[in-house]
């Protein structure tokens, strides 16, 4: 869904201090604007020790009016272009007394409200400069191992005098909106008045009663436009190329909250930036400059008074500027107006004063980055908000800032830096194809999908992690069948396989094969009955240390036959080994990685937990329980904030295991055999795949998960359909055994 924070959102207000882990990384970060806060209260909350230097006395950065670091370009009327709900952290909405579009002092009390919330306050080291960074001579991280050595040698300017430091990593938030950029070349001529860039400007007093000429079609030069409009003598506003200038509300609702998905393809959110300029109507026919772009092909201008002041005469629209003449501007369409001001809202110029330009730097604001965040031949510096999103930057230097935490705790793991580089490549090329070339689009990205990217790589990072970490895996049915080539598996990938089974005998045998193949870790093969909790319990705690990282609950009993003819026993059998034992697993697996924060549970639920199957009614029942206990399960692990445990469902057709041999002749298990019958190596590929990338159900093969799906929706259908999808299944069920005694597959088979 898109991104939109409300009041549900919030977290609990962090009371207790969080003490730093001294064997996590030490980090510094650059900057207490709002990409610098967002770092530091992902670290404070990770655990990861940090110093954070800001400049001036007070946090917030760009939205604080006369911000005493000397680098904010707030102005008396500057409001957010994005709504509250949009521009929010995402933990942290904006109060719901706030406006749909905020004001800076507004934004600037929020960020404050927000360190005191979750109690960083005192993580920040104030009047504090970073004069330097370097790489210290031989360093020796890399994107395989980011965090290993202390790389990075940072100098500070402040009270205590001049300190160096080094650091494992270092975070960039200085922020791009401070270092003006000016016309290049400048214009010629000569100028008797006043120049200033937007940078500077800070209200109307410094344009009351002047001849202003403004320059620029951003967002700022139509706010200074607007109010020069109201209080100079005369107001020019110059624009060398026009703008499509969108309204902040469409039929009421702010515009940026009317959108698509992040996964959504472009085409959606371009022809939303195409339909915002049709309804609002082209400045042009107002005298400024017809865009030369679509709509979708800039960074969008956003303005609720410049339309008004263009048709009432108090600004007057002109084109690009020829000359400075004295008092007078010329314009290149021969008109000339007079001016003792000129306001350059000409944007800003990416640069970084601490670093060396022969290490980094930013010709024209191009500076490639993957995910906006990583520059692969530098490995632990790392940068936030340098990207110009079609919204806010605040969520996403959120995301950007939880990554980081992610890769210094050692829960994220990037892929190979070749990999990095053609994402990156390609990254820039698809940007830079959607947006006309100019400095201004360096860095644009599309907010929704930025987001949705950024987690996707989370994930895949976490999984990499999680997998090159491994650690123990628990396998329970896994003497013979679908267990034993899950558990072979698994022994290849690298994890210290516990096969169990209720059968110690066939248990150990696997392990013994197991390990005749030279894993990196011997299996170990023992006895479990999963209808058992206190055995699940302790064999869970038993891994705790190194680590228990997978838990698949494959155990599993079926017996077929109308409902009301299988004893007491066998339903009780059925219900403890398949749903209870499931539940067994899953809450031992939890209580040992909840802790941690980390791991991964398989449940091998069935097609019978999503259909209605005459024959194994109690089977199903079973399987329905066990799919509806997962991934509610997985819905109580997300409220509760666990978002690197996961619990996922693989629901497979009918499969050739012992648990069928008998089974060829039995009428009663012909909707067993009435899709693709499954061999256990091939589920058991799709099961790691599942350990690579956790889902909530996976369904194999997957048109079959659909077909019931669709049943599912009509069970009166299904109920009616039976007799003749039973006559179709035994029909199947023969050629099945023909096939498999003529391959001799099958038991007794020649």
């Amino acid at each position: 869904m898109p991104y939109l924070v409300t009041q549900r959102h919030r977290a609990p207000a962090v009371t207790a201090p969080v003490v730093p882990d001294p064997s996590l990384p030490r980090v510094c970060i650059i900057g207490a604007g709002s990409s610098g806060l967002a770092a530091a209260k992902s670290l404070y909350l990770a655990g990861v020790p940090f110093d954070c230097f800001e400049k001036g006395s007070v946090v917030g950065g760009n939205w604080v009016l006369d911000n005493p670091n000397g680098q904010s370009a707030c102005y008396e009327t500057l409001e957010i272009n994005t709504s509250t709900r949009r521009m929010a952290f995402s933990d942290f909405p904006m109060p719901p007394d706030y406006p749909p579009y905020a004001k800076h002092h507004q934004v600037a009390a929020y960020f404050e409200a927000y360190v005191e919330h979750f109690g960083f306050a005192e993580t920040i080291t104030f009047g504090t400069r970073v004069t330097n960074v370097e790489r210290v001579a031989g360093a020796r991280s890399s994107l395989a191992d980011p965090v290993g050595h202390a790389d990075w040698r940072v100098t500070t300017q402040g009270p205590e005098g001049t300190r160096t430091a080094d650091y494992a990593a270092v975070l960039v938030a200085n922020g791009h909106h401070w270092d003006p950029r000016w016309p290049e070349p400048a214009y010629p001529g000569t100028f008797d008045g006043e120049q200033i860039h937007a940078h500077d400007y800070r209200g109307g007093d410094q344009l009351r009663g002047r001849d202003v000429v403004v320059v620029g079609s951003g967002n700022s030069a139509l706010d200074i436009a607007s109010v020069s409009a109201r209080v100079a003598r005369s107001t020019n506003l110059s624009q060398r190329r026009g703008q499509w200038v969108l309204p902040k509300f469409t039929a009421g609702i702010a515009s940026d909250q009317i959108t698509a998905p992040g996964w959504a393809p472009w085409l959606l959110t371009r022809a939303r930036l195409r339909f915002g300029a049709i309804t609002a109507g082209n400045v042009a026919r107002l005298g400024l400059p017809q865009p030369p772009h679509a709509p979708s092909q800039s960074h969008p201008v956003q303005s609720e008074e410049i339309r008004d002041a263009l048709r009432s005469g108090r600004v007057t629209p002109r084109p690009a500027i020829e000359r400075l003449a004295g008092d007078r501007v010329a314009f290149v369409d021969g008109s000339s107006a007079p001016a003792n001001l000129i306001v350059w809202a000409t944007g800003y110029r990416v640069t970084f004063p601490f670093l060396d330009p022969e290490l980094l730097d930013a010709p024209d604001n191009d500076l490639p980055l993957w995910k906006r965040t990583v520059h692969p031949d530098l490995p632990g510096l790392y940068f936030l908000g340098l990207l110009q999103p079609i919204g806010a930057v605040m969520p996403l230097a959120e995301a950007q800032a939880r990554w980081i935490a992610e890769i210094l705790t050692g829960s994220y793991e990037f892929p190979a830096v070749d990999e990095v580089r053609t994402q990156l490549a390609a990254d820039h090329e698809r940007n830079a194809a959607r947006f006309y070339a100019s400095p201004r689009h360096t860095m644009e990205v599309d907010f929704d999908h930025y987001l949705w990217d950024l987690s996707r790589e989370r994930r895949r990072g976490r999984g990499r992690a999680t997998r090159n970490r491994r650690g123990a895996a628990v396998v329970t049915g896994a003497g013979r069948g679908l267990g034993r080539e899950i558990a072979v598996r698994l022994a290849r990938e690298g994890y210290a396989v516990h096969v169990t089974d209720v059968d110690a005998d066939l248990a150990r045998t696997t392990a013994a094969e197991i390990n005749a193949t030279g894993p990196a870790y011997d299996a170990v093969g023992e006895a479990l009955d999963v209808r058992d909790q206190g055995a699940c319990r302790a064999l869970a705690q038993r891994l705790a240390e190194p680590g228990l990282g997978l838990w698949i609950n494959n155990a599993g009993v079926l017996a077929t036959g109308p409902v009301w003819e299988h004893d007491d026993a066998m339903r009780r059998l059925m219900l403890e080994v398949n749903a209870l034992g499931t539940m067994h697993g899953t809450i031992a697996a939890l209580e040992v990685m909840r802790p941690v924060g980390r791991g991964h549970i398989i449940n091998i639920a069935s097609l019978a937990g999503l259909v209605t199957v005459p024959g194994e009614g109690v089977y199903a029942g079973s399987k329905h329980a066990v799919l509806g206990f997962s991934t509610s399960a997985q819905a109580d692990l997300r409220l509760a904030g666990h978002t690197d445990i996961h619990i996922s469902c693989v629901c497979p057709d009918g499969m050739w295991t012992p648990m069928l041999f008998d089974k060829l002749e039995d009428p009663t298990a012909s909707m067993s055999f009435s899709g693709t019958l499954l061999q256990p190596g091939e589920l058991a590929d799709v099961v790691l795949q599942v350990v690579a990338r956790p889902r909530p159900v996976t369904s194999v093969p997957r048109w079959r998960g659909l077909q019931a799906r669709a049943f599912d929706l009509a069970p009166g259908l299904a109920v009616r359909a039976a007799p003749l999808v039973v006559r179709a299944s035994r029909v199947q069920q023969r050629a099945v055994a023909r096939r498999l005694r003529r391959s001799g597959a099958a038991p007794g088979g020649s």
